[in-house]
């Protein structure tokens, strides 16, 4: 559970007052803020903030381990094969929309950014303004989440929000209660204003995560990716595939499929009167939320914060088709072969793997690997891949107030750490680095 500080509620009385107004940095709480994101303070952070853009409130999801899908074997496996087996998940803190995107929020977005008019706009029984808003394909509801300076939720961010950590089954607990949510059993036949059902809130506080209208998630769906997700932030399989997830059931859902587990695939291209969405945002990307002309300055077109490497025209070292093992030449002495790139993620243009980076990688015998950004030229994580597609390794560096790469770690695919490097600068570039194993030991040198 979050640890309660005597300054939350405070933080929160201050969030929820200046972010309506437009963000002005030379503000004396503006700053206050900021200045806790900048040093890192997140247990500072408040329960519940407003995003400036789009005016909807987001609740924090904390830091954390949580169970996720189901065991195999159980009663509920046998509807949804897919959900299991369960597995431990860490995912660092993030906040979450409490209400599914309404038809009176994506109107605002289409006024000002222009676009078509979702399906069943004029339809009397979806068009009420505080109805979650259907028709709209996945790219649609990316479309939006980057206007409003957010992302849509990966598939074990939905579902830590939705479930908890303490294993329930729905939203509110481990049994279907009929009064909880919009589904099939309450017959009302059509998505209902959000908030409706507070009883059926998680445990965070979101509603209608059970029914309603389903949402559309980040990932692309594999029925079989549980088997081998990553431990840390995972981001769902990779490939060409158009087919994505939706989570939480809607109202035409019987029981199951009203679960905080169930996983329905759905054609990225399909906009249905059941399908919706919410956004979320990391708790490291609250200053550029904050400050919604940064936002208006990315050219990402998806998600915010987790920018990943992908091939540039004027690099061929970097390929997306497994197949291709031709040799790439950057010069005399300098021979190896091409490591494939799992693009997973939109690119957004500033960063582009290099040669040698890639010759390190084919070193250590990882033929696959991704690589995730908190901001241009600053990586978060590097996930490291078998030739069976098999999360083998995490690299994670640590910064110092130069924005160099102080400290590294190096983490197996439980997430347990395996050693560290303490790097000495010289001319602001590494010139050694000391290893350490994970009980602090001196393994030796990391040469440069």
């Amino acid at each position: 559970m979050r640890k309660k500080h005597g300054n939350l509620i405070l933080y929160g009385m201050v969030l929820d007052l200046f972010l309506l107004f437009p963000f002005s940095p030379g503000t004396g709480l503006a700053q206050d803020l900021v200045q806790i994101i900048r040093e890192k303070k997140w247990e500072s952070l408040p329960q519940t903030i407003i995003s400036p853009v789009d005016g909807a409130k987001m609740n924090l999801i904390p830091a954390g381990e949580f169970p996720m899908g189901i065991p195999e074997g159980s009663v509920l496996s046998e509807k949804l094969p897919d959900a299991a087996p369960e597995h431990t998940v860490y995912l660092d803190a993030y906040y979450m929309d409490q209400f599914e995107v309404t038809n009176e929020q994506y109107s605002k977005f289409l006024k000002e950014k222009g676009g078509k008019d979702p399906l069943f706009f004029s339809d009397g029984n979806y068009n009420g303004k505080l109805q979650p808003v259907v028709g709209i394909s996945y790219d649609d509801a990316m479309s939006y989440a980057h206007w409003a300076g957010k992302r849509l939720p990966t598939e074990a961010e939905w579902e830590k929000a939705a479930r908890g950590a303490d294993r329930r089954v729905y939203p509110w607990g481990s049994s279907f209660m009929e009064s909880y949510c919009n589904s099939y059993a309450s017959q009302v036949k059509f998505p209902v204003e959000v908030g409706k059902y507070p009883d059926g809130a998680s445990p965070y506080g979101l509603m209608d995560m059970g029914g309603n209208v389903s949402e559309w998630i980040f990932d692309l769906y594999n029925r079989s990716y549980y088997k081998n997700s990553p431990y840390k932030n995972p981001q769902g399989p990779s490939g060409q595939i158009t087919t994505r997830i939706t989570r939480g059931g809607d109202y035409k859902s019987d029981p199951p499929f009203v679960t905080s587990v169930s996983r329905c695939q759905a054609g990225a291209y399909s906009a249905f009167p059941n399908i919706g969405f919410r956004c979320v945002v990391s708790v490291s990307d609250l200053e550029a939320l904050l400050n919604p002309s940064m936002v208006r300055t990315q050219s990402a077109p998806g998600v915010s914060g987790i920018t990943v490497i992908t091939e540039d025209k004027a690099t061929p070292n970097v390929v997306s088709d497994k197949s291709d093992t031709s040799i790439y030449n950057p010069g005399v002495g300098a021979s190896f072969k091409r490591v494939r790139y799992f693009k997973n993620i939109d690119f957004d243009g500033m960063k582009c793997v290099g040669a040698d980076e890639i010759y390190k990688g084919e070193r250590l015998g990882i033929p696959y690997w991704k690589v995730y950004f908190d901001s241009p030229g600053k990586i978060s994580q590097a996930q490291f891949y078998d030739k069976r597609e098999k999360l083998q390794l995490l690299i994670e560096p640590v910064y110092d107030n130069l924005s160099r790469e102080k400290e590294i770690k190096l983490f197996d695919q439980k997430g347990r750490l395996i050693y560290r490097s303490e790097r000495i600068f010289q001319d602001g570039k590494p010139v050694k680095g000391t290893l350490f194993s994970s009980s602090g030991d001196y393994l030796g040198e990391e040469k440069f």
